[in-house]
């Protein structure tokens, strides 16, 4: 069975689809996944996340926040004065190429192999019969509004807060993990960091986006939220057993 398309309808406008994301998701995703622009919307995502490290490093520098780092590493600080001394300068040399280059091509590779996890579970499991592009331009997309609303926070408590007291690596309480002591086992925090609000607006965004396309009657709301659920909890399962095994 093919999914529902928008063919009989002309395409919305960038600006509709944007806007329509952030207000009106339902009424706009399913011409988003047939003719939207994931690109558009990774590097708008990119941009933010962009504007946002240049902020902290203008505003912390990079002295501060490799001292941050060392000090939720417990490795690092049982390491021996010369030791640390050369893990702070090859911190140095690669801490400005991490922060600028990495948002830009980790996002990418999530973005990409989100939207494979995502294909196989819906087409697969469910027999969605959709595109690649179609579940990439709906993953991209959905990305934009709670990173708009977390960025913006973010750089608000950047500069609320003294630049010794930021912490790039937990720049909002809106997390399990940002409550738990710095003591706590790394997969412990692994799991934290993954009940995170602006992860679940997301989650419920492509979900809304599946059932959209799909049309309501054939992906519920229910099933479509089952089926971003399972690779997303495989992902937070993998992650917190590589935080046990090397944390």
């Amino acid at each position: 069975m093919e999914p529902q398309d928008a063919t009989t309808t002309p395409p919305a406008s960038e600006v509709r689809r944007l806007t329509g994301v952030c207000f009106d998701p339902g009424a706009v995703f399913a011409d988003i996944a047939n003719n939207g622009r994931w690109w558009a919307a990774w590097l708008i995502i990119t941009i933010l996340i962009s504007v946002f490290m240049s902020l902290v490093i203008s505003r912390v520098g990079y002295d501060q926040i490799i001292a941050k780092t060392m000090e939720s590493n417990p490795r690092m600080q049982e390491m021996p004065a010369d030791q640390k001394e050369k893990a702070v300068e090859m911190q140095r040399k690669i801490m400005p190429y991490a922060l600028r280059l990495g948002p830009v091509l980790g996002g990418l590779v999530m973005v990409l192999v989100a939207a494979g996890a995502l294909l196989f579970v819906f087409n697969f499991m469910f027999d969605a019969g959709l595109k690649f592009k179609q579940v990439l331009n709906l993953y991209a997309y959905s990305g934009i509004p709670p990173s708009v609303v977390s960025i913006a926070a973010s750089i608000l408590v950047l500069y609320l807060k003294a630049p010794d007291e930021f912490d790039i690596q937990k720049p909002l309480a809106f997390n399990v993990g940002a409550f738990l002591p710095e003591t706590s086992a790394k997969w412990l925090q692994s799991i934290g960091a993954s009940l995170d609000v602006f992860t679940f607006w997301q989650i419920a965004l492509v979900a809304v986006g599946f059932s959209a396309v799909c049309g309501a009657k054939r992906m519920p709301f229910g099933r479509a939220l089952t089926g971003v659920l399972i690779p997303w909890i495989a992902y937070v399962l993998a992650k917190t057993a590589w935080a046990a095994m090397f944390g």
